[in-house]
């Protein structure tokens, strides 16, 4: 069903598609051996083209035609093509989307703002890859999943977030940098959980979302615990019977519902931070479908556990 809130990101996205497809070519003509060590990463990107078009949706929240943000959503997605990958890699987005910057027409003072936001989740994103090297799987834990949502996805949206506020009036970015930076993380948790095949029995190949394994291991008694870290090092042989052990471990009741309500009460702080915040109705509409659609998608079916 197509309304005013899901128009905007979509005609937003496609004028996205056509302007990073320009850039991506000033980029090779330029830049060519950059081009080739990006080009695989960009193909890869495209797949998620709507979730860079955050910053248009804010402008538009903020009474402003959501156009001009064009340039911020460009340069959010040539951050992204890189910042995934190891530290070079997000320095290398970084200095894309910079690049990209430089000739926009627009106050110093904005332009500053943007350059300051695009170090601050550059950094974010590399403290955050260099704080989860070396970490065990048994050390998964909410706290640990959350800051790297918070650190990766949750500082790329605060950055946009704050860039759209600096292209507007400047007013309020604090808070447009706190709900971006929420936003942000339920976007992953949301990207998480559609990919997640723990409630595909017949599927070769086991997706576990983060935060549901984090609820795993904080619901176990030590028996479960050292069970889930014993399967969780087979996985990559693609044992099937590991895999079924592993899915039923993940699907108890206790567990399941400790992950519901986490993304419940995480979708409740996003939508307080949102009505906190003044907003034009159709985007704000766009941002609370977005929230909503993690609430949508269909939980694990919970399987009772005999004797754990």
């Amino acid at each position: 069903m197509i309304t005013p809130a899901t128009r905007l990101v979509d005609e937003q996205t496609q004028v996205l598609r056509e302007a990073l497809t320009t850039a991506l070519r000033s980029i090779i003509a330029e830049l060519p051996h950059l081009a080739a060590k990006v080009t695989t990463q960009a193909t890869r990107a495209r797949a998620t083209i709507s979730e860079r078009v955050f910053a248009a949706i804010v402008v538009a929240a903020r009474g402003e035609n959501p156009k001009k943000a064009l340039p911020l959503c460009v340069a959010s997605a040539l951050w992204w093509i890189s910042a995934e990958s190891d530290a070079p890699g997000a320095q290398c987005g970084a200095m894309l989307a910079m690049r990209h910057l430089h000739p926009v027409r627009a106050p110093d003072s904005c332009k500053l703002g943007w350059f300051d936001e695009i170090a601050r989740s550059t950094t974010s994103a590399i403290e955050t890859r260099l704080a989860e090297q070396g970490r065990l799987v048994s050390d998964t834990s909410r706290k640990a999943v959350l800051a790297r949502n918070l650190g990766l996805a949750g500082a790329a949206y605060a950055r946009d977030a704050a860039m759209a506020t600096y292209l507007t009036d400047g007013q309020a970015v604090d808070e447009w940098r706190r709900f971006g930076a929420l936003y942000g993380a339920l976007r992953q948790l949301h990207a998480d959980h559609a990919r997640s095949t723990v409630d595909l029995d017949g599927h070769p190949r086991l997706v576990v979302p983060p935060l549901l394994l984090a609820h795993a291991f904080r619901q176990a008694n030590a028996g479960m615990a050292q069970e889930l870290t014993h399967l969780l090092r087979s996985v990559p042989a693609g044992d099937p019977s590991c895999h079924a052990v592993l899915r039923d471990l993940l699907r108890s009741p206790r567990t399941v519902s400790a992950y519901a309500r986490d993304l419940r009460r995480l979708h409740g702080k996003a939508c307080d931070l949102l009505d906190g915040l003044s907003c034009a109705a159709e985007p704000r509409a766009a941002l609370r479908s977005l929230l909503d659609s993690t609430l949508a998608l269909p939980m694990p079916g919970s399987r009772e556990l005999i004797g754990v």
